[in-house]
């Protein structure tokens, strides 16, 4: 078949979080963008979604121009369609999207429509690091698991050198190869505290990895809160390397719900370990500082007088997440310690906190 169109979709990462939210802006930037590269507008339909977040979507005489806006996440997708065989305009019009939304990364893939679309290199998974400036590459000699659960898309895969890695949304969580360095990290500070640890809570942590590796440790109870059931259910099937034999034990309590829920009960703790991310704006609505600020707030509260808490941060590089827990973590906790571990299969030198109460 001739081709009929071209079609570029791109992604803008770390945009201004209120133009991203303002509908009369993002309206104009469509409109004036498709007039000023030549293009002919039809109509505009746009939507501002409750409680943030906005589509708005251009009719041209050539095809079509849609932006929809992740304001909690700085994001903008960017959908341009069009039959006109001036690609030098429809590249003008990227351009043009560009300079006004000001992101500071940007990923395009170009369609030619109406030929077949052939997929590829089905055989690798792609870690996309947005906030960092690259992205990372993994080959897999087999695909051992790839669900979409009530929360996320769940894969795991084998790899000729790290062995068996879970990925939660494209995400890396953890490796067969190094899952003890990672493990280690979270828990050699309690191991090593003054105090007694022997209850203990692990914020996340499904894979069961951190569970194993402070069962090490003789505590009395640990209480494991994972939302996501099918996490736990996949790795005790695909990922007993890792978890090992850990969520048989009787001293586990295994709690599925969200970490925010369970944490407003009155229970407390010798050191609470967090496994979860510090980029939670796949699944929040809100501004992600002002969200963790929240959740700390809950952490402190439910640890014991001299309680401790670990934290897996963020890449070495993510200088915004680092300097973020920099801040939560020195406003609620009286001692901070920041250290950094490289982990081979992240391919970027790790930041792990420990805090006391």
């Amino acid at each position: 078949m001739k081709p009929v169109g071209m079609q570029i979709v791109a992604e803008f990462h770390n945009c201004s979080i209120d133009l991203l939210n303002d509908l009369h802006a993002i309206e104009t930037i469509l409109t004036d963008g498709i007039s000023k590269c030549g293009f002919s507008l039809v109509g505009i339909n746009s939507h501002r979604y409750d409680p943030i977040g906005i589509t708005s979507i251009a009719v041209i005489s050539e095809s079509h121009v849609a932006i929809h806006t992740y304001p909690e996440a700085h994001h903008a997708s960017i959908d341009i369609f069009t039959c006109s065989p001036d690609k030098e305009a429809t590249n003008n019009l990227l351009e043009y999207f560009k300079k006004k939304l000001n992101p500071t990364t940007t990923r395009t893939a170009e369609i030619i429509r109406g030929n077949p679309i052939e997929v590829t290199e089905t055989n690798w998974i792609t870690d996309v690091s947005d906030t960092i400036g690259f992205d990372i590459r993994y080959h897999f000699k087999m695909k051992l698991l790839s669900i979409m659960s009530e929360y996320q898309q769940i894969d795991i895969i084998d790899n000729e050198i790290f062995g068996k890695m879970l990925f939660l949304n494209s995400d890396l969580q953890i490796a067969e190869y190094d899952a003890h360095l990672y493990n280690e990290s979270l828990t050699d500070p309690l191991a090593g505290a003054s105090i007694p640890m022997k209850r203990i809570a692990i914020l996340g942590g499904g894979d069961g990895g951190v569970l194993n590796e402070i069962l090490k440790r003789n505590p009395d109870s640990v209480v494991l809160i994972d939302i996501d059931k099918a996490v736990i259910e996949s790795s005790k099937e695909y990922l007993r390397c890792i978890c090992h034999d850990a969520f048989e034990d009787p001293r586990v309590e295994i709690v599925h719900d969200d970490v925010n829920n369970f944490l407003d009960t009155d229970r407390r703790f010798d050191g609470i370990i967090y496994d979860l991310t510090m980029h939670p704006e796949t699944f929040i609505s809100m501004d992600r500082e002002t969200y963790l600020e929240a959740l700390f707030a809950k952490i402190v509260s439910s640890l014991n007088p001299g309680g401790m808490v670990t934290c897996q941060c963020c890449s070495e590089y993510d200088r915004d997440t680092y300097e973020m827990s920099k801040r939560i973590l020195h406003k609620f906790f009286g001692w901070v310690d920041f250290r950094t571990t490289n982990i081979p299969s992240f391919c970027t030198p790790w930041v792990f906190a420990t805090a006391q109460k």
